[in-house]
Formats: structure tokens, C-alpha cells, sequence
């Protein structure tokens, strides 16, 4: 059995044409399946990742991540 999956990975445009990559994948970290998920701003090339016991939670705190870092660059 495999101990690493992967998801479709997904993108949106979060304004003025600007792109948002994400993906993820889940994994066992010691005895725990854990999902890890990233976002990456084609904009600015900043990125942000995430690990959390769901895939959705990961993604969120992911983009939450990112755009608080686009937020302190003031490139949002």
C-alpha cells in the first residue's frame, strides 16, 4: 500500500488575471494521515503551505497563508 495520494490540483483567478495554483497531497507523518497542501501566487511567485488532518482544512489554512503574506507585501 501506498503511503503518499495525490490530488487533483486546482487554480483561480483572485483578480486582475492573477492566478492562484494550489494542490495537495495526503500521507502518513508517523502514525497519522496528514494532508499537505500548497498555494502558489503566479503573480509574485510566493508561496505558502499548509499541514492539517483534512484536505479542506489544509487547503484554507493554506490560502489563508498566502494572502496574508500577499497582504503584507501590499500585492493584493
Amino acid at each position: 500500500m501506498d503511503n503518499i495520494i495525490g490530488g487533483t490540483p486546482g487554480q483561480f483567478d483572485r483578480g486582475n488575471g492573477n492566478m492562484v495554483n494550489w494542490s495537495y497531497k495526503g500521507q502518513f507523518m508517523g502514525f497519522e494521515w496528514k494532508y499537505i497542501a500548497t498555494c502558489v501566487d503566479q503573480a509574485t511567485g510566493e508561496t505558502a503551505t499548509a499541514v492539517k488532518q483534512s484536505r479542506a482544512g489544509a487547503i484554507e489554512h493554506a490560502m489563508r497563508d498566502l494572502f496574508q503574506r500577499l497582504a503584507a507585501r501590499n500585492a493584493l
